[in-house]
């Protein structure tokens, strides 16, 4: 299936992004490109987010083979009900939304027939918005989610992983009402969270003035997401309610399990709780973006001499394994020291394994998620 000429409506962070990858790919005839603002469609084009810049959502989407709607999740509808008498058959229409479930339903019948609908969730961003925040490496090493609908062609499918890939991701299917409970627990979670950690906060503050003064790295770390827009994440936690409502009631559990332990004095339970969640958290890799889970790993440990490292990596490199992440975990001096590298599936971590072991390197398994 032929995808070569894209159509981005909405040009802020993540179509713009998205649009600036994808030009610089090289890979795509034509991206052209919409936004309600004709100033952010004119710096869109002078960013090479976009070839050309449309006039309007019907103008922008005329000979598209794929369309991506990155505008908030509640215009999306209204988008789509426009653009569909100007797309053509055969046309795939995804989205950047975080909440799939809705759409899935209420989205199909808005298209005419013979073109579809596959939700797209890239679990990729910053606090920053618009064009001006926009970065083609954004999605690099990024899960990002697809939700096909059951019976959707393997060529629609295809067309998608090959726009992901193009733009650094890593594609991952998953049902939309599974998407939707696990980005309530993974996104849409920790957001309020740091939101109700920096109003606790605020509120202490007005009883005891310089509280927030004393703020350091801990709590500015855990409360940076609060940052983002108000408008965008009410919308994003009224449209995944009732994933929401169900995370949040497990969190409320945890809560409260915590301020009985506090309160009891039940001080090895309370360590049992706390040692649990560090392991778990130690389990996550530091670099990687999204669902960390998904990257099939190794462990592999190195001599403490001039050009270990780089002897690990390019017999992987000879063998055309793509490394998809590399951390130093640990080094002491004399001793030697440990690497993780993280392949996208699992052969290309069987063959890594091989290739190292054949060598004579220590090499042990981490990990691995779900094929994409």
């Amino acid at each position: 299936m032929n995808c070569k000429k894209v159509s981005i409506i909405g040009l802020g962070l993540i179509g713009g992004s998205l649009g600036m990858s994808l030009c610089r790919s090289g890979a795509m005839e034509e991206v052209s490109g919409y936004d309600l603002s004709p100033e952010t469609g004119r710096e869109a084009l002078a960013r090479r987010a976009i070839h050309k810049q449309a006039p309007d959502p019907e103008t922008a989407v005329s000979g598209a083979d794929l369309v991506i709607l990155a505008v908030p999740v509640e215009r999306i509808p209204e988008i789509a009900a426009r653009i569909g008498p100007a797309l053509k058959e055969g046309a795939i229409v995804t989205d950047v939304a975080s909440t799939k479930a809705r759409l899935a339903v209420t989205l199909p019948p808005l298209l005419p027939p013979g073109v579809y609908y596959v939700g797209g969730h890239p679990m990729a961003g910053m606090e920053a918005s618009g064009i001006a925040a926009a970065d083609p490496f954004l999605f690099e090493n990024a899960v990002y989610l697809l939700t096909p609908a059951e019976g959707t062609p393997a060529g629609v499918r295809e067309c998608l992983v090959r726009l992901v890939r193009l733009v650094g991701g890593i594609p991952y299917f998953l049902r939309p009402e599974e998407h939707d409970l696990m980005v309530a627990a993974v996104s849409h979670l920790p957001h309020l969270a740091a939101a109700a950690l920096v109003n606790t906060a605020c509120r202490l503050e007005q009883d005891q003035p310089g509280t927030l003064s004393l703020a350091a790295g801990g709590f500015r770390d855990s409360t940076r997401i609060a940052l983002g827009s108000p408008a965008l994440w009410r919308e994003i936690f009224r449209s995944n309610r009732e994933p929401l409502l169900q995370v949040l009631t497990v969190f409320l559990d945890e809560l409260r399990a915590f301020r009985e332990e506090i309160a009891g004095d039940q001080q090895e339970r309370l360590e049992n709780r706390l040692a649990a969640a560090a392991r778990t958290r130690e389990k996550l890799p530091v670099k990687h973006k999204g669902f960390l889970t998904l990257l099939h790993e190794l462990v592999v440990v190195v001599e403490d001499r001039p050009g270990t490292i780089a002897g690990v990596v390019n017999l992987l490199a000879a063998a055309e394994l793509n490394i998809k992440d590399i951390e130093i975990m640990r080094i002491r001096e004399g001793e030697g020291g440990t690497l993780r590298l993280a392949f996208e599936n699992a052969p290309a971590l069987a063959e890594a394994v091989r290739i190292l072991r054949a060598k004579g390197y220590q090499v042990q398994e981490r990990g691995g998620g779900r094929k994409p």
